[in-house]
């Protein structure tokens, strides 16, 4: 046997190392799309992988066997040449299922997968080696270490596919083209060191020469060539699946956002009925609470109302009947000072009554009573008011009326103008306030134009931005200076608007202003309104409430008899003529009829012995006070007494005293709990000469009830233990004691739902505060007959 040298062809070298690295980044490429795959598509990858990757190395293998050149022809057994791609594919197939079957590469799954890899690699090489039919003998170090090369290259591939099987990382291109040409020379190093180790000789064996013998060159490019366009192939294939997997991932996240929300639509409509009633319970919850904390600021005003009205009421009343006495014993000092007492009691009542205003306003519990009236004494009245304050800042109040009826809240209206006309004469000193009325229609509704122009200090245009707000006046000075809340103009431009009209103000600094109130001529009350400011009760009182009946042809007689009799507290009616006259005794019944006799058409001596001929006013007292003094014809037609005019006070109040119910003969039950009002009341009454008995409350009033039964009640609402409304409730249940007339006196605010309960149960209501002994004398003597 000859030893044979041979050489390499440098650039089949170099072509076999291209197909080992292009082989490697095909292998890297693979991973990542491996280990995305699912199901079958994962092993139909696995073996495409497999053997595009076994086919890459074999072809390197057989790339660099052809580019060694012998001296002598050298024969290859293809069978052997076909086997020797088996193991590199299976290696491969190996390879790659370890790298993609797992999240984490364990140092036992490495080491067993690179020592496979390099087991079917190295079966490769040396089944190839093989197939070439020429004597070879191999150095056992150079054997052993290309097997070592075979292992490490394996080991290191095995890792570096693992690491480039996720995508998507920075640089992932080069870090995969560097891991390429370090496994290519690898590869290249296992092959070019087998290649080292065998020694070739020449061989007389027969066997060897039934080879085929190949071009070597030719095949070496044509072998090259096709296997890089084929791993072109594979990596375009590649690319091209990557691209339509990100598409097909995108689609599955957009799928998978769909099917999530069509989850939660289907859970929130499987829900939403649930949801609805707990949000409505929620809403009838926070609804419930807002009426109840409403309910308590409503309890907590009347509580106030209560709390603050009856003092004052005592403060008031106190002062008012020892200023009487005080006039009566001829003390005027004593007279004056109470009269502050009264004047600084009823100034802190209307403070505390405008809090209580603006407070019902803007929790939208006040109420609106609408009543026709006539304008020029609505405007006397507000003008009459508010004199002494005009005369105590030197000022001049002109008042131009104007002749109509106009249906409204007369009270509110008559605050109003009180309110615009004391502030006018409150800012004006030694000037001119001028009140006028005029008609004036807005929006083609007929109504009313209040102004109220005065020549005091006038405002500029920043005070009056904040004119209308509570408790805010135009600024700290003229608090300091005029004094007031600065509620008036607030709580007037609130009752306006609740009214249907406005306020508007027209002023210039220095130069006086001008407020102008326009109100609607008519309206019509709410039907709640109207049931709550009909009458409180239906009782003969109301009908027969006019004690005495003036039959006189002159007006100034009856203002003189009013001005006499209104100390007593007697309810006059008047007619000015005799046919008017005999209509109204008829209807109202009188206690008494004061009659002139010297009248036109029917004079007195005709209605005398008219009244005296019909049966349902025969018996009426006829007090005949007259210019003539025809006494014999006056006894003789049925008169009971006959005065000659002019007639003093003294005689005519004792005359009619004679056919007015003597006080004496009536009782009167006083319920209330505070003592001080309670025994101001009882004093009031029994200094009238009636018959008071006081109870502290509802149960203890009862309870008198039983033991005597009395001619009045004079009852408070709010009073412990047992209130008003409880009290009259139980009154109502026994038979006997309905007919007892029932007058509310209360601190409270009586609400339209309160004044709808008392309705038909009392005779009225009247308010702590807002009345003098005369009036409280004036309004329950009708009621005592």
């Amino acid at each position: 046997m000859e030893h044979i040298h041979g050489s390499h062809d440098p650039v089949l070298v170099v072509f076999s190392y291209i197909v080992a690295v292009v082989a490697s980044y095909t292998a890297l490429d693979l991973t990542g799309r491996i280990s995305t795959a699912e199901r079958i598509r994962r092993w139909l990858w696995l073996l495409f992988g497999a053997a595009a990757m076994g086919l890459g190395i074999w072809s390197m293998h057989f790339v660099a066997m052809l580019a060694l050149s012998l001296p002598i022809p050298v024969a290859y057994d293809l069978r052997l040449v076909t086997v020797s791609v088996l193991p590199s594919i299976a290696g491969s197939f190996v390879a790659l299922y370890v790298v993609s079957r797992s999240k984490r590469l364990g140092a036992r799954a490495l080491w067993g997968g690179g020592l496979l890899l390099a087991a079917g690699v190295s079966s490769m090489h040396y089944i190839g080696m093989a197939a070439m039919q020429i004597g070879i003998r191999y150095d056992p170090l150079l054997f052993g270490l290309s097997i070592v090369i075979a292992i490490a290259a394996s080991v290191t591939a095995l890792w570096l596919t693992f690491y480039f099987r996720v995508e998507g990382q920075r640089g992932e291109g080069w870090k995969k083209l560097g891991s390429g040409l370090i496994m290519g020379a690898a590869i290249a190093g296992l092959h070019y060191t087998g290649m080292l180790a065998a020694n070739f000789t020449t061989s007389s064996d027969p066997d060897l020469a039934a080879g085929v013998v190949l071009d070597q060159k030719w095949l070496a490019y044509f072998i090259s060539g096709g296997t890089l366009f084929t791993l072109g192939l594979c990596l375009l294939g590649i690319f091209v699946s990557k691209r339509f997997y990100l598409k097909d991932s995108e689609i599955l996240l957009k799928s998978k956002e769909i099917y999530r929300m069509n989850e939660e639509l289907l859970q929130l409509n499987g829900h939403l009925e649930q949801l609805v009633k707990e949000r409505t319970a929620q809403l009838e919850k926070a609804h419930d609470e807002a009426i109840r904390a409403n309910r308590i600021k409503s309890q907590f005003l009347a509580n106030m109302s209560h709390e603050l009205r009856t003092p004052l009421n005592a403060i008031i009343g106190y002062s008012e009947m020892l200023q009487e006495d005080a006039e009566d014993l001829g003390e005027a000092g004593f007279v004056e000072d109470l009269g502050k007492i009264s004047h600084a009691g009823k100034h802190l009542l209307a403070l505390i009554n405008d809090i209580l205003d603006i407070s019902k306003i803007e929790a939208g519990k006040m109420e609106i009573y609408f009543e026709t009236c006539n304008l020029p004494e609505l405007i006397q009245d507000a003008a009459d008011t508010v004199a002494p304050l005009m005369e105590a800042n030197g000022n001049r109040l002109e008042v131009h009326r104007l002749e109509g009826e106009i249906t409204t809240d007369v009270t509110k209206l008559r605050q109003i103008l009180i309110n615009l006309l004391s502030n006018a004469g409150k800012f004006t000193k030694q000037g001119q306030v001028v009140l006028k009325v005029d008609r004036e229609a807005r929006d083609g509704e007929p109504g009313y134009r209040f102004s109220v122009q005065d020549s005091g200090i006038g405002m500029s245009p920043e005070q009056m931005d904040k004119l209308f707000q509570p408790f805010t006046q135009a600024d700290n000075s003229t608090t300091r200076q005029y004094g007031g809340t600065g509620l008036g103009l607030a709580i007037s431009r609130r009752y306006c608007e609740l009214m249907g009209g406005d306020i508007r103000v027209e002023s210039s600094l220095g130069a006086g202003s001008t407020f102008v109130c326009w109100l609607p001529a008519s309206r019509t009350a709410p039907a709640l309104n109207e049931q709550a400011v009909g009458p409180v009760a239906d009782s003969e009182a109301e009908t027969n409430s006019a004690r005495i009946l003036l039959i006189d042809d002159e007006i100034s007689s009856e203002q003189l008899l009013q001005r006499y009799l209104a100390k007593e507290g007697w309810t006059v009616a008047y007619a000015d003529n005799g046919q008017k006259g005999l209509a109204l005794a008829k209807k109202l019944r009188p206690k008494v009829i004061c009659l002139d006799i010297l009248m036109p058409g029917m004079d007195g001596w005709s209605v005398l012995a008219l009244l005296k001929n019909d049966p349902d006013t025969k018996d009426i007292p006829v007090v005949i006070w007259s210019m003539s003094s025809d006494k014999q014809l006056g006894f003789a037609l049925g008169a009971a007494e006959y005065l000659v005019k002019p007639v003093q006070r003294e005689q005519l109040v004792s005359v009619i005293d004679k056919y007015v119910d003597k006080s004496g003969q009536h009782s009167v039950l006083v319920i209330e709990d505070d003592q001080s009002a309670s025994e101001l009341a009882a004093r009031l009454l029994r200094k009238e000469g009636y018959l008071v008995t006081v109870a502290g409350n509802g149960a203890i009033a009862l309870d008198s009830l039983t033991r005597h039964q009395p001619s009045l009640i004079l009852l408070d609402l709010m009073m412990p233990q047992m209130d008003g409304f409880q009290f009259i409730e139980e009154l109502q249940k026994i038979e006997a004691w309905r007919d007892i007339p029932v007058i509310v006196i209360t601190a409270k605010t009586v609400t339209a739902e309160d004044r709808v309960k008392l309705n038909g149960y009392v005779q009225n209501i009247i308010q702590k505060g807002g009345f003098t002994p005369q009036s409280l004398l004036a309004e329950i003597r009708p009621y005592l007959v």
